[in-house]
């Protein structure tokens, strides 16, 4: 959560003018701020390959070419991962405005890995989010064998009971690193501390 003061009591007293212009250029900073966070996590490789489903391409360069996100995370192949994260995110972002004296705050509410964990589980690993996942490991990569298996969960790949290969998941920054974009780009717009 971030906090916005400004005080127009040095400018002027009681204008509704000035405040409505405050409101307008902050609030229309806030809406551009959101909207290049959700072109940022549109376009990201992980975003997209998620999206195409259990078919995709290793895009993400996570896996090392073999298969993709949605069927190692092992996703049913009748979900939406990334339509649902995508309504998730929405849900978490907030504008609040409070005037007291001449000082008007703006608390802008947005995501946060922390509020996001608990509604993002593995489909297999209960307790684990698979965004958290993305950023920090996923376990089972030795093991992952894609192929058409209508029996696995996303029709496309297992996990075998032996080892297969010696290397593992490749980490990679996913929502951290938008939502630090965002962050980032208030502090450029608004000269937030």
């Amino acid at each position: 959560m971030a906090k916005v003061n400004v005080n127009f009591k040095r400018i002027a007293r009681n204008s509704k003018s000035l405040k409505k212009t405050g409101d307008d250029i902050v609030l229309k900073k806030y809406e551009q701020s959101k909207e290049n966070f959700f072109e940022e996590f549109q376009s990201h490789p992980v975003t997209q390959e998620i999206q195409d489903g259990p078919t995709a391409s290793n895009v993400s360069s996570t896996l090392n070419g073999v298969g993709n996100l949605f069927s190692f995370i092992g996703f049913d192949s009748s979900t939406s991962p990334i339509e649902d994260l995508e309504k998730l995110l929405k849900k978490k972002f907030s504008v609040k405005v409070t005037r007291k004296d001449e000082t008007v705050r703006y608390t802008i509410d947005f995501p946060t890995l922390d509020k996001i964990k608990s509604s993002t589980p593995m489909p297999f690993e209960r307790g684990n989010s698979w965004v958290v996942g993305i950023e920090k490991g996923i376990s089972g990569f030795s093991n992952y064998l894609y192929k058409v298996f209508v029996q696995g969960r996303s029709k496309e790949a297992l996990q075998a009971e032996n080892k297969i290969r010696g290397s593992g998941y490749k980490k990679t920054r996913y929502l951290s690193e938008i939502i630090n974009n965002f962050i980032k780009n208030m502090k450029d717009l608004w000269k937030l501390n």
